[in-house]
């Protein structure tokens, strides 16, 4: 094979990686992340991962690092995985997808990935989840998010550890 054909091949492999994802809906879009404290989680059930980036210049600065690709819509079936963006631990942004292999994620996001683990706490009343959640806050590499369960209408901490 020549060198022509190459680069033509290696061209439309780019167009089509490039071009696959829904840039509308990219998960790290239009966010201001100048302000407040943020956290991206990508969660993937089958392979059993988490990873996190807690760093909001890293995440300023790759709006489109993170894409699903055209099939990645779970429709009736159960997502294999899962991208969360909180902000200062509310949930902002939950995207599901069908397979790792239809999430378009860009190298720098790759690189920053930190290993995570999810955890709860499951706090008496609402005194107990302030002491809990200003407990937590203070500890470095952990990430506090109110998490509000139903039917019991109750707030708990689910929180993630960054290793």
């Amino acid at each position: 094979m020549t060198i022509f054909p190459k680069i033509i091949i290696q061209l439309i492999v780019l167009i089509l990686l490039t071009s696959c994802g829904d840039k509308d809906n990219a998960i790290l879009n239009n966010q201001n992340f100048d302000e407040g404290n943020w956290l991206i989680v990508i969660e993937d059930e089958v392979q059993e991962t988490r990873f996190a980036i807690d760093d909001e210049k890293i995440l300023k600065e790759n709006p489109f690092g993170l894409l699903l690709g055209p099939k990645a819509y779970c429709g009736g079936t159960t997502c294999d995985g899962f991208l969360k963006l909180y902000k200062d631990g509310e949930l902002i942004s939950h995207q599901g997808y069908l397979s790792h292999l239809h999430l378009i994620e860009n190298k720098t996001l790759v690189n920053s990935y930190r290993k995570t683990k999810a955890n709860y706490i499951y706090p008496d009343d609402k005194s107990d989840f302030k002491k809990q959640w200003d407990s937590l806050i203070k500890l470095g590499n952990i990430y506090p998010t109110r998490y509000h369960t139903q039917p019991d209408d109750k707030d708990i901490i689910l929180y993630y550890t960054l290793e």
